[in-house]
Order: structure tokens, then sequence, then C-alpha cells
């Protein structure tokens, strides 16, 4: 199998001028695809995918919160634990 990834030295600003284009461009296929242009609203949907791509590689993760019942369940456990040493 070919491996299709690649690996881009790319700077900060690099990224940053890119991502700019890439705006430019997703304003002027909204304007081709809202005229009804079907290649344009392809083009479109592929450039979106492309910057949500994009915008996780260079955003750094943020672990996701707890949910509620977790969040219930140490509240619970907290409140047992300092009840006991009471």
């Amino acid at each position: 199998m070919l491996d299709n990834a690649h690996n881009l030295d790319l700077t900060a600003q690099d990224i940053a001028l890119i991502e700019a284009a890439l705006h430019t461009q997703k304003k002027i296929l909204t304007v081709q695809s809202q005229a009804g242009g079907r290649g344009a609203r392809k083009k479109l949907t592929d450039l979106k995918h492309l910057m949500r791509r994009l915008n996780r590689l260079t955003t750094p993760q943020e672990p996701k919160p707890a949910g509620i019942l977790q969040s219930a369940w140490s509240f619970f456990t907290s409140d047992a634990t300092c009840s006991q040493s009471r």
C-alpha cells in the first residue's frame, strides 16, 4: 500500500498565510455556489473539510470536560469523605 501522508516543514507564519488564502477561496466559492454553480458547491464542501482538518492539526487539543454523571459522582464521594472525617 502507498502511504499518502506527507510531512511538510511549515512555519506558523506559513500556515497563517495558507489559512488566510483558504478563507478567501471559501468566500469566492460561497458566492459562486449561491449563483448555482454545482462545481463550486462541491469544491466548497471539499474546502470546508480541508479547513476542519487543518484546524484540528494546528490547534492544541484541550481535554474534554468530565460528564455530568462523573462530576456528580465526584461530588458525592468527596462529600461522603468529608463527612466521615468530622
